[in-house]
């Protein structure tokens, strides 16, 4: 086994001893039931995609800051520093594991509310491959915004504040996709292109539409991964050094 899939596996038990997947199982049941109460079967892809981005938002980026800050005040990241493992390895496990951890909540709430929509005689089917490409993307987004901000900081209670502002803001183009106020300048947040991929779930998208989710999804990821790093870099191993 390598020292990435190490820190991976590493990463996912510490997640689970900690009971992340058991609260996460729960809330996304929650949802699920929600989702299948306050919907049709025939308007569940007008709401799937915004609600996901409104979830994962909060949830998402409050596993990384509680993750990396107790790594600070325990001196994981400080060992992990001086360990064989690189600081790109760290950064990598780190986003693997929370972004399974995300993806699975999602899941299970979007199938779940489709389960229970097929056992009252019908539901509407996405497209899976559409649906989990956009869950990735944008569990990736926050992870490595996540990442980017907390390095900054010490306490947790010191990171709520930025973390709700970058939050809320990262969350707006749920106003795009569910018709509310369709201003192509939301389509220029990190999180518009990913959601309009879980939208292609559901419809057919436009070319420019296919360009756009794809080209900019891949954009947004290159560019949060170099700020991560640079962050994790000059706010945590300098300050180490």
């Amino acid at each position: 086994m390598t020292r990435l899939s190490q820190a991976i596996a590493t990463d996912i038990r510490i997640q689970f001893r900690n009971g992340l997947y058991h609260v996460g199982i729960i809330i996304s049941l929650i949802i699920a039931i929600a989702l299948a109460q306050l919907t049709s079967p025939q308007s569940l892809g007008n709401v799937v995609p915004a609600a996901i981005l409104l979830i994962i938002g909060g949830t998402t980026m409050l596993y990384v800051a509680g993750m990396m800050i107790f790594e600070k005040d325990e001196g994981t990241i400080a060992a992990a520093i001086v360990s064989p493992l690189t600081t790109k390895e760290y950064l990598v496990a780190k986003l693997v594991s929370l972004v399974l951890l995300a993806t699975l909540e999602s899941l299970v709430s979007i199938y779940g509310a489709i389960a229970i929509h097929q056992f009252g005689g019908a539901a509407t089917w996405p497209n899976a491959a559409w649906l989990v490409l956009g869950i990735l993307v944008i569990g990736i987004v926050f992870t490595l915004t996540g990442i980017a901000v907390v390095a900054r900081f010490n306490k947790i209670t010191d990171f709520l504040i930025p973390m709700a502002a970058i939050s809320v803001a990262m969350q707006l183009p749920f106003l795009y996709f569910w018709g509310l106020w369709k201003h192509p300048a939301l389509l220029i947040l990190p999180t518009a292109a990913p959601t309009m991929l879980m939208d292609a779930a559901f419809r057919p998208l436009a070319m420019w539409e296919q360009f756009y989710a794809i080209g900019y999804s891949i954009a947004t990821v290159l560019a949060l991964g170099l700020w991560a790093h640079a962050a994790f870099q000059k706010h945590i191993i300098q300050r180490m050094g």
